[in-house]
Formats: structure tokens, C-alpha cells, sequence
């Protein structure tokens, strides 16, 4: 191969060298104005502006020259091979178009040698043709290393796929694959949120500067309204349909006109939409991709990986989705307080509802904005990845256990409870940074309680987290299960891991003044599962005295909320611990919810001795809470009293009784009144 290039292949490639650049370029021309417009290179040229056309033209025309140039070394082919190869991998030109293309070039280089003595064409003839062989095999080797990096991306995928839990990990570890992927300039991963605008959630490539381009309002938002001109370019075509569209000419047509202006500064000429469905068939988000290359996503092998894409993000972010829409730019504030550790720490006191006593304070993270204003954790927890979780858990965990023992130092013994990612009770390094900060501020084990956040806890090795857990609970720290109600996942999680306690969502007794009936029995019947698994009820939300009033009659074993106390910064506890009194009797509401829950209880009883008869009838002759309740309101209520004679008399009949069911809605719509009179 080494007499192909240099010494005397040179000299007789110099022989014709003045004429070559001109017949290749008349070559080119002739192939790309020629070419029928149903094969695959005709399809590539119809994507080109007569200026692109041009452009490449006269490109493929200086390739050819310096492939058949005296002066090129053999590396030097191979490497400008490697290159070409590339270019035309990425814009759909496969081994079988160059394989077609080079036997005519080969027909036309022949011919040109019969004009040259046989001395000359023979030789002349042997190099052109191995400079051709070398030239197809380098570019089709490629062609080949691309489908492979395809490949490799698939498996990159699938493992951050089996590693991530949350939906903001598994984008980002997704679109760090897709960044590494030769021939993708740019992507977005968008959501439309409460208005059905469309937000950007994350970006790769120079996606974070076409984002800025929309946010400035150079170009327009992806709009989902099809009247829109921003409505109709591939993403609003995609979210709509549910199918992935594909520019491959994006802007040579009508759908990238209102984006031209960036995308051209920012040399986009396809474009992909995928957007991710639901299982009910309807679009959660959005990916859009962005290339250099024309044609870039019309190519077979892109085409499978799209669907690819599409399949297995949209399984797996319905798992994962259901976080709040959250801008990228204030995704990344937030993340910029957190490594600037603005972050704060508040407590909030949990009482036990039946003596009163404070057995612990959760520890509440906060974030400090530039006018160090507190931003909520519901508003930031789903904009942090896991790493970032960890740095936060770790934080909080040291400042939560130095604080705890400064309480006991102060007078006050109780314990802290700390927030946990689920996935902390599969990870050894969350194991090992507890228990050293455990160590370093010298807090007894059984005075720090972790409480699992409600996300997935099957993507956590069983074994490892069985193993944790074992050593947790050995070193008497206890573990409760946080929000229980929240998510579908929460009576599974109950019944494959041992809590120690539960806390029962605060959405479900926010509702409790327009809702009560439905907001106490919430509380009545998880407080009896829980209870029936061995485990501690705690009643988040209690937002007023009646309530946490309610909360204890009903069985609950603590409360947590406004109605005890505000979140606070440490150095307010001393002096809540200093002053609160603890004036619930459980005996003797004072409230309405207080009644309707011990009405709650007295029904619930009732039907429970339907098998005793002699039993009911002593209990329904029996003195009862909301008889107590209707003692106090007699001079504002007589009805009540009148009611609940009623109910005693038709509850003899059972619990099942026409009568007696007549009677009990009375009694609820009466109790209801006076809930929602204040009383």
C-alpha cells in the first residue's frame, strides 16, 4: 500500500493534477443535480437550500482532490477518511450510496487513463483504485463505529435507567449519555405545568442557549396551540399526536421559521420531538433534539433509537413524574443556594396526644433566597438530584444532632427526627454519615428518628436494605414512614418494611372544615391499620386546636402542625418548650370536629357489637362523648340534644338499620353546621 502515496504514485499523480480539481467538481455537480429524487442520496440533496447545495458541492468536490493528491499521506487519508465517513453517517449517506457513487468516479477515472500511454494509465490506474479501496473501507469502518456508539448509548441508558429513582436524575443522566453522542448539537426536556405552558426542566449542549434564547423572547416558546405559528413546528406536533416528528430540513421549511434566528446562529438544521405518553395515552413532557446535520434523525438507525427513547423514558418518567413543573432556571437557582449551603433549620415540635409531652422535633430544611427569604421544601426537594439530596440529608443531619444535644444541655431532653430520600435505607455511605454525626456531637442513637420520604423503594437493592436497616434499628435509631396517603405507594411500603411509625399526610386533614366527615375517617381508619401493624400514628396538618383535639380522640398517637406550633428557628425552642400547655381531654370535647370524632368512634363501635345485642344495648344506654359535646352548646343548640335521642333510640335496631343510618346523617349534617360555624 505504501507505493500508493508518495515518490513515484506522486509523480504520476502529478501528471493530471492541474486538470483533476475541475473534473471532480464537474463530477460532483453532475452526480448531485442528476440524482433521482427516491434514493437516499437524492433524499439528502432535496433537504439542501440551493446555497447549501452549493456549499457542498464545492466541499465533497475539495475531499475528492485532496484524496487524489500527490502530496497526501497515507495517515493523512485515513484520518480525512474518518472524517468524511462521519459527516456522511450523520446526514443518512450509508455504505451502499459512497459504494455506488465511488464505481463512478471509478468509470470516469478510467476512461480519463486510456488518454495517457500505457505505461502511464496502467500504473495510474492501480493507485487511483486502491486510493478508492482505502478511501470506501475507512469511511464504511465509520459508518460502523457510529452504529456502534449507538449501541453503547442504549446500554448507557438502560443503566441509569436501573440506578436512578427520581425524575430529575434520570433526565439528567439520560441527557448525559445523549450529550456524548456524535451528531446531537442540543436538547430540551420540557413539561407543561398549571397553565399549559410548556417549561423547560433541563438542557444539554447548547439547549441551555436556545432556552435563553426564549426565555429573552428572541424566539418564541414551543407552544402546544395549534392556531400558533410556535404551535406548529415538531414539539407542538408531537405533544399533541403523541408520535415523534422529525425536521429533517427544519430550516429550509415553514415549522422553523419562528426559531430560525437562533437556530441558525446556533447551527440546528434537524430536529426531533419524542414526546413521552402516559399510560393512559396522554403526553406527560417532551424531548426535543436538536442536530447540525440535515437529515441527521431520518436515518434508519436514528429512527429505531427515537422510538427507543420514547419507549422507555415514557415507562419509566410515568414512574417518576409526578414532581411539580419546575422551571430549569429555577431548578438551577436552587441549586446554586444549596452549594452556596444557604441553607436553614427550622423545628417543629410533636406532641403525644394523650399526656402531652413533646417525645420529639423534626428538623425542617429551608432554603435562604438572595434576600434571605425562606423557600419551602416542597418547592425545592424536587428540583434536587440525588447527590444533591445527600449533601442536603448530610447537613441537616450534623445541625439537627448538634441541636438536639444543645436542648439537653439547656433543660430540655427530647428527641430530633430527620428527613430521609428512601433510597438513603439502601446506601451505605447515608448509613455511615449518620452514624458519624451521631458520634461527633455525641447524641444517643435512640434520640434521632429518620423519616423515608415518599418515593419508590423498589429501586433499592432489597438486601442491602434490609441489611441497613437491621443496623439501625441495633443502634436504636427509629424510622417512620413520612406522608402516608400521599401516593399510591405508601400502604405497599407499610407492609414490606418494618416502621416503627407512620405520619398520616397533612393533605388529608387540610380539607377538614369543608370536608369533615371525610378528613376524620381518613384519620380513624389508618390510625387503626397502622396500629393493627405494630407501629406509632402521627397526625401532621393540625392546623388548630380543634383538630389536634379531634387527632386524639380518634386515637392518634401524635400530632404535629400550626395548631401546636410553628416551624421555629433553635433558638426559639427553649421558650415554646417554657410555655406550652397541653389542654386537650379526650373525655370531653370541646370542639364540633372533637364530637363528629368521637361520634366516629361510637358508630364505629357500635357496628362491632352487632353480634352482642345485649352488650349494643348497654353501650347505646351508656353516657357518650358527643352527648358530653352537646352538654356544653345546649343554650346555643337544643336540636343537637333532640337528635341525639333520636339516634340512641333508633340505634337499639343496629348499626344497619334504615332508622338508625336516617339518624346518624342527621347528626353529621348538625355537627358539620357547627364545625363550619367555628365552634
Amino acid at each position: 500500500m505504501t507505493s500508493v502515496y508518495g515518490g513515484e504514485a506522486a509523480e504520476l499523480l502529478r501528471v493530471w493534477s492541474a486538470d483533476l480539481p475541475a473534473m471532480l467538481h464537474e463530477f460532483v455537480d453532475g452526480t448531485y443535480r442528476t440524482v433521482p429524487a427516491d434514493t437516499p442520496l437524492g433524499e439528502i440533496v432535496a433537504r439542501l437550500t440551493p446555497d447549501q447545495r452549493t456549499e457542498l458541492i464545492a466541499r465533497e468536490a475539495a475531499y475528492l482532490a485532496r484524496v487524489f493528491s500527490p502530496e497526501i499521506s497515507e495517515a493523512e487519508h485515513r484520518s480525512a477518511a474518518h472524517d468524511a465517513g462521519r459527516t456522511h453517517a450523520l446526514v443518512g449517506v450509508g455504505p451502499q450510496t459512497l459504494t455506488e457513487t465511488y464505481v463512478q468516479l471509478q468509470q470516469r477515472f478510467h476512461a480519463i487513463e486510456r488518454t495517457y500511454p500505457p505505461e502511464v494509465a496502467a500504473p495510474l490506474s492501480r493507485i487511483l483504485d486502491l486510493r478508492i479501496l482505502l478511501d470506501l473501507s475507512a469511511q464504511t469502518a465509520t459508518l460502523g463505529e457510529i452504529s456502534r456508539s449507538i449501541t453503547i448509548a442504549i446500554t448507557q441508558i438502560d443503566a441509569v435507567l436501573a440506578n436512578t429513582a427520581g425524575l430529575d436524575d434520570l433526565i439528567r443522566g439520560t441527557f448525559a449519555v445523549l450529550d456524548g453522542l456524535d451528531g446531537i448539537a442540543a436538547g430540551l426536556f420540557l413539561r407543561a405545568d398549571d397553565r399549559g405552558e410548556l417549561q423547560v426542566e433541563a438542557s444539554l449542549g447548547s439547549g441551555d442557549r436556545y432556552h435563553h434564547a426564549m426565555e429573552e423572547g428572541r424566539i418564541p416558546k414551543i407552544n402546544l396551540d395549534p392556531e400558533l405559528s410556535a404551535g406548529q413546528g415538531p414539539g407542538g406536533r408531537a405533544w399533541r399526536s403523541g408520535e415523534i416528528v422529525t425536521a429533517n430540513a427544519w430550516m429550509n421549511v415553514g415549522e422553523g421559521l419562528p426559531w430560525r434566528s437562533a437556530a441558525e446562529e446556533l447551527g440546528y438544521r434537524a430536529a426531533a420531538a419524542i414526546p413521552l405518553v402516559d399510560s393512559s395515552g396522554r403526553t406527560a413532557a417532551l424531548i426535543m433534539l436538536y442536530s447540525g446535520y440535515p437529515g441527521f434523525f431520518a436515518t434508519n438507525r436514528i429512527g429505531k433509537f427515537l422510538g427507543y427513547l420514547q419507549q422507555v423514558l415514557g415507562r419509566e418518567s410515568a414512574l417518576r413524574i409526578h414532581a411539580p413543573v419546575i422551571p430549569l432556571r429555577i431548578r438551577a437557582a436552587y441549586r446554586s443556594l444549596l452549594r452556596e449551603q444557604r441553607v436553614a433549620v427550622l423545628y417543629q415540635p410533636l406532641v403525644d396526644l394523650r399526656d402531652g409531652s413533646v417525645p420529639k422535633i423534626e428538623a425542617l430544611a429551608r432554603l435562604l433566597d438572595e434576600n434571605d427569604e425562606l423557600i419551602p421544601a416542597d418547592a425545592f426537594i424536587p428540583a434536587l438530584g440525588e447527590e444533591d439530596l445527600f449533601e442536603l440529608t448530610r447537613s441537616v443531619l450534623a445541625r439537627a444532632c448538634r441541636d438536639c444535644r444543645a436542648l439537653e444541655r439547656d433543660g430540655v431532653v427530647t428527641s430530633v427526627s430527620v428527613n430521609i430520600p428512601a433510597h438513603a435505607l439502601g446506601e451505605s455511605r447515608y448509613r455511615d454519615t449518620i452514624f458519624r454525626a451521631l458520634r461527633e456531637h455525641e447524641l444517643e442513637p435512640r434520640r434521632l428518628v429518620l423519616e423515608v420520604l415518599e418515593t419508590p423503594l423498589d429501586t433499592i437493592d432489597t438486601a442491602a436494605r434490609t441489611s441497613i436497616a437491621a443496623e439501625l434499628r441495633a443502634a436504636g435509631i427509629a424510622v417512620v414512614q413520612d406522608d402516608l396517603g400521599s401516593a399510591h405507594s405508601s400502604l405497599v411500603r407499610l407492609d414490606s418494611y418494618p416502621f416503627d411509625g407512620v405520619k398520616i399526610d397533612q393533605t388529608l386533614v387540610r380539607g377538614a372544615r369543608e370536608k369533615p366527615l371525610r378528613s376524620l375517617e381518613f384519620v380513624l381508619y389508618l390510625t387503626r391499620l397502622v396500629h393493627a401493624l405494630g407501629a406509632l400514628v402521627t397526625v401532621e396538618g393540625l392546623e388548630d386546636a380543634a383538630l389536634v383535639e379531634a387527632a386524639a380522640i380518634l386515637g392518634a398517637d401524635r400530632g404535629q402542625g400550626y395548631g401546636i406550633a410553628q416551624p421555629m428557628p433553635f433558638s426559639a425552642l427553649p421558650a415554646w418548650f417554657g410555655s406550652y400547655r397541653y389542654e386537650v381531654d379526650v373525655q370531653s370535647p370541646r370542639s364540633a370536629l372533637g364530637a363528629l370524632a368521637g361520634f366516629l368512634l361510637w358508630d364505629l363501635q357500635l357496628g362491632e357489637l352487632a353480634r352482642w345485642p345485649n352488650l349494643a344495648e348497654q353501650f347505646v344506654g351508656a353516657d357518650s362523648l358527643l352527648e358530653r359535646y352537646a352538654g356544653r352548646h345546649a343554650r346555643d343548640d337544643a336540636t343537637l340534644g333532640r337528635l341525639i335521642e333520636r339516634n340512641r333510640i333508633a340505634a337499639l335496631h343496629g348499626a344497619h338499620d334504615a332508622r338508625y343510618r336516617s339518624t346518624r346523617s342527621d347528626i353529621v349534617r348538625a355537627l358539620r353546621a357547627h364545625v363550619h360555624d367555628g365552634r
